[in-house]
């Protein structure tokens, strides 16, 4: 007990120090993100993709996860302007190609899409928390949602910006 606890505490902070850096001005490039811990010891034969449910249980819950953001008054006021359509579109392809997907993200790079928003954490934590109200919504089981929570956070020193 005490050993596997000392295993699972030494990948947790393993985790923590895996956040990819881009050299000072330099642009990131989605796919060079670092694997979460998760999908580096994973012994799952299936993609998340899969085990999600796919392409179109990743485009539902990202579609309400949208709606709660710009329901999301602590929020909503970072995306006023911005092509809803778009933003749900770009965020499945980005899950889906995340997750193991058939998807390619083409979109802008974390850097260039929240240039200029002055994002804080407590606003990047309510986005999350929207994201996982929509997960729970459309029953995608809580250790899958963390698996998509760990995909998308190295991505947080992109974005916070104060």
């Amino acid at each position: 007990m005490t050993r596997t606890l000392t295993v699972a505490l030494a990948l947790s902070l393993t985790a923590c120090g895996t956040v990819p850096t881009t050299p000072s001005g330099a642009d990131s490039d989605l796919r060079n993100y670092d694997q979460t811990i998760y999908e580096q010891t994973s012994l799952a034969d299936e993609a998340l993709f899969d085990r999600l449910g796919g392409y179109e249980v990743i485009e539902r819950f990202v579609n309400d996860g949208v709606d709660n953001v710009l329901a999301d008054e602590r929020i909503n006021h970072l995306f006023e302007g911005v092509d809803e359509e778009n933003l749900r579109f770009q965020l499945t392809e980005q899950i889906c190609d995340l997750s193991g997907g058939p998807c390619i993200y083409s979109g802008l790079s974390m850097e260039e899409s929240h240039f200029g928003l002055d994002i804080t954490e407590a606003e990047f934590n309510a986005l999350v928390e929207d994201f996982q109200l929509a997960m729970r919504d459309n029953d995608i089981p809580y250790g899958l949602e963390n698996q998509v929570i760990a995909l998308l956070a190295p991505m947080k020193p992109a974005i916070i910006r104060r």
